[in-house]
């Protein structure tokens, strides 16, 4: 079943992305702020033997710079991504496949 997710990147890095059934294929991500520079940051974090981060990319873009991320994610039950903004105003916008 697809899902979308969206809103605001909270900077505290509080905005996850979780995976709640047997797993989650991200296939879309797109981020933006329009009213300042900003960073953005996103982390993977799988669990097993612990809890394991992985960062995949930290972005330094401009006023109006989008990201538009179609690398396929596969998150298991769990598993997150985390997403991180050093100014408030950034959106995001996801879309993924859940399987049951």
């Amino acid at each position: 079943m697809e899902v979308i997710y969206q809103g605001h990147v909270n900077i505290d890095g509080s905005t996850r992305i979780t995976c709640t059934t047997s797993s989650l294929i991200i296939t879309s991500i797109i981020i933006n702020n329009t009213s300042s520079d900003y960073v953005f940051k996103l982390n993977r974090f799988m669990t097993g033997d612990g809890i394991h981060e992985i960062p995949l990319y930290e972005l330094h873009l401009s006023l109006g710079d989008s990201i538009r991320d179609t690398e396929p994610y596969t998150l298991y039950k769990g598993n997150y991504l985390e997403l991180h903004s050093n100014v408030i105003g950034t959106t995001y916008y996801i879309k993924a496949t859940q399987v049951e």
